[in-house]
C-alpha cells in the first residue's frame, strides 16, 4: 500500500539522442562485393518526436530494414533493449540487421570493438522522443506512466464520520511517457473521465470537464485504513509510424486511449466518544399585581412576597447555575448555551378566579405570564409560618459547541410569603 501522497518522477537522459544513432552507422560487404551501410534513420512527428528505423544503403540503393517477417524488403532488423546504467543513457536499443535471403547479420562489430559489445555496431540511446517504428512498448514505460498521477487524501487521518477529500493531479509530463508507451507522438490528449474507488466499497465517477485534477469529498463511516485509488481515462490523437508490406515507413494519425491510476492511504480513526452534560437551572419569577407583567429585563427572584387575595402575574425566567458541557473522550470540550422554550405549572391550582389563573399541567411559551392568587396567609407549622412552594417544570434547549441542540425538562420551584391582605379594614 502506498503512502498518503504517492508521486515519483523518473528522469531519462536524452543526452545522446539521435546523435548516438549517427555514430551507429556501420559498413559491411554485401553479397555482390559492394559495401553496404547500416544506419538509423528518423521520420519527424509532432513536438520534436522522431520515429526511427534501421536502413541499409550503398551507392545505388537504400532499403529499410523493418522488424517482423511480413515485409518484402531484402533486409530485416531486430531491436533489443539493453540496460547500460550510464548517467547519460540508462539503456539502449541494440539493432541487429540481417539479409533476409541468407539470414546473415550484416552489422556485426569488428573484432577489436571496445566494450560493452552487444554483438552489433548499431546502437541507439532509448528516448521517449525517439520511438522505433512498429516496436512493442517497453514495460518500464507503463510503470513510469502510472507515476505521473499524484493521489492524496486530506486529512491523511480523520475521524470516522467526518469528511475526507480525495485529490488527484495529472502532471504535464504525461505526454512524454505516452510517446514511449504507445509508440506514438502525442498530438493532443485530455482526460475524458475519472474513476474513484474510495476503498470502503464506495465508488464515484466524474467527467473530464475538471481538466487534469479533481477533488472528491467522501465520508468513511467506519474506522480503518483504506486504499483510495483514482484512475484517469485519457483519450486523444497521436501520430504513429508503420511499415507497409514493402517495408516503407508511413505516418498515420490515430486515436488512442489509456488509463492512468494511482492510490493513497486514507486512515479513519475511531469516532471520539462525545458526552453532553445537561445544564443545571432554577426557575426565577418577576411579580406584578393584576394582569400586567414586568418587563423581561427585570431581575428574577427565587422568593417573593404575595398580597393575600390579589391576583399576581409572574414572568417566568430561566436562571442557569451551570451551563451544559460537551466532553470528548472524557475531556471537557466547551460550554453550551441554553434558553427557555416553555414552562409548566405543577401541583395544585391556586386561589385565582376560574378562567383567570393558570391551570396546572399545561405547557406555556416562555413569554406567557404565570397568574396565581393566595387568599389565605402562610400556614403555621410548629409555631412558624411556612411559605407556599410553587413547583414549575422548565423546558430548556441547549446548543453545544459541536452544533448539537439538546432539549431538557428540569423541575424547579420558587417560594411565596403571604402575610398581608391586598385591602384592609
Amino acid at each position: 500500500m502506498k503512502p498518503a501522497a504517492t508521486v515519483a518522477k523518473v528522469a531519462v537522459s536524452l543526452g545522446l539522442g539521435l546523435a548516438l544513432a549517427a555514430s551507429g552507422a556501420t559498413d559491411s560487404e554485401g553479397v555482390n562485393g559492394t559495401v553496404t551501410t547500416v544506419s538509423i534513420t528518423s521520420v519527424s512527428g509532432y513536438a520534436g518526436h522522431a520515429f526511427v528505423y534501421a536502413q541499409v544503403s550503398d551507392a545505388t540503393f537504400a532499403f529499410p530494414a523493418p522488424t517482423g517477417s511480413g515485409h518484402q524488403s531484402p533486409f530485416f532488423s531486430e531491436w533489443v533493449a539493453q540496460p547500460i546504467a550510464s548517467p547519460t543513457c540508462p539503456w539502449i536499443w541494440a539493432v541487429y540487421v540481417f539479409d533476409r535471403a541468407t539470414n546473415r547479420q550484416i552489422n556485426t562489430p569488428p573484432p577489436n570493438a571496445p566494450p560493452p559489445n552487444f554483438g552489433t555496431s548499431t546502437v541507439l540511446c532509448a528516448s521517449p522522443t525517439a520511438t522505433p517504428v512498429a516496436q512493442p512498448p517497453q514495460a518500464d514505460a507503463a510503470a513510469r506512466l502510472d507515476l505521473d498521477l499524484q493521489v492524496t487524501v486530506s486529512p491523511a487521518a480523520a475521524s470516522a464520520g467526518s469528511t475526507s477529500v480525495v485529490s488527484a493531479v495529472l502532471s504535464n509530463a504525461l505526454s512524454q511517457d505516452l510517446n514511449l508507451y504507445l509508440s506514438m507522438a502525442i498530438e493532443d490528449w485530455s482526460v475524458s473521465s475519472w474513476s474513484i474507488d474510495f476503498g470502503d466499497g464506495q465508488m464515484a465517477t466524474r467527467n473530464g470537464v475538471a481538466g487534469t485534477s479533481i477533488q472528491v469529498p467522501h465520508v468513511y463511516q467506519a474506522a480503518g485504513v483504506y486504499d483510495a485509488r483514482v484512475i484517469a481515462f485519457i483519450s486523444g490523437h497521436a501520430q504513429a509510424a508503420v511499415y507497409d508490406r514493402n517495408g516503407t515507413v508511413h505516418l498515420l494519425r490515430r486515436p488512442f486511449s489509456v488509463e492512468v491510476g494511482n492510490d493513497a492511504t486514507a486512515t479513519a480513526n475511531r469516532r471520539p466518544s462525545r458526552g453532553y452534560l445537561p445544564p443545571q437551572a432554577l426557575v426565577g419569577v418577576v411579580p406584578s399585581l393584576g394582569m400586567s407583567m414586568a418587563p423581561p429585563s427585570t431581575t428574577a427572584f427565587r422568593h417573593i412576597d404575595g398580597l393575600r387575595g390579589a391576583l399576581t402575574s409572574l414572568a417566568v425566567q430561566l436562571l442557569i447555575t451551570r451551563e451544559g458541557q460537551l466532553t470528548i473522550d472524557g475531556v471537557p470540550g466547551g460550554w453550551g448555551r441554553s434558553w427557555l422554550t416553555g414552562w409548566r405549572l405543577e401541583g395544585a391550582p391556586s386561589d385565582a378566579p376560574p378562567g383567570v389563573g393558570t391551570v396546572p399541567g399545561g405547557r406555556h411559551p416562555p413569554g406567557e405570564p404565570l397568574r396565581l392568587q393566595w387568599n389565605t396567609p402562610n400556614p403555621i407549622v410548629g409555631g412558624q409560618p411556612r411559605d407556599y412552594v410553587v413547583p414549575v417544570t422548565l423546558f430548556i434547549a441547549t446548543r453545544f459547541p459541536d452544533g448539537l441542540v439538546a432539549f431538557y425538562a428540569i423541575r424547579s420551584s420558587f417560594s411565596v410569603s403571604v402575610n398581608f391582605a391586598a385591602e384592609s379594614g
